[in-house]
Order: C-alpha cells, then structure tokens, then sequence
C-alpha cells in the first residue's frame, strides 16, 4: 500500500462517516441544548464557575 493509496482511502473515509451523519442525523434542537457557557458542566444551572459569564449578577 502507497502513501499515496492510504492517504484516499482515510480521506474517503472521512468522507464516508460526514455523509452518514448528514443522512441520518437530526439537527440540533436550540430548546434541549445545555447553555454555551455550562459545556464540560453537570451543574450548570447551580452557580457553578463555568457559567460565570461576563456581566452576571453574583
């Protein structure tokens, strides 16, 4: 196998899984997604330090 070869076959791989998930995936629903600034947060409706957001009430 040629770098060459490797090299389309990740990219057609690649390819392969973005079309897949385009098909058969749902777009995003705004209502049900966590806050921006509370990813990486399981309390994020607490208080917790990563929903300090510039300007909040403390």
């Amino acid at each position: 196998m040629t770098r060459r070869f490797g090299i389309i076959v990740a990219l057609l791989g690649v390819l392969g899984v973005v079309v897949i998930d385009w098909t058969l995936g749902v777009p995003p629903d705004p209502f049900r997604a966590p806050d921006p600034m509370a990813f990486g947060s399981t309390s994020g409706a607490s208080g917790a330090i990563c929903t300090f957001a510039p300007g909040a009430q403390q």
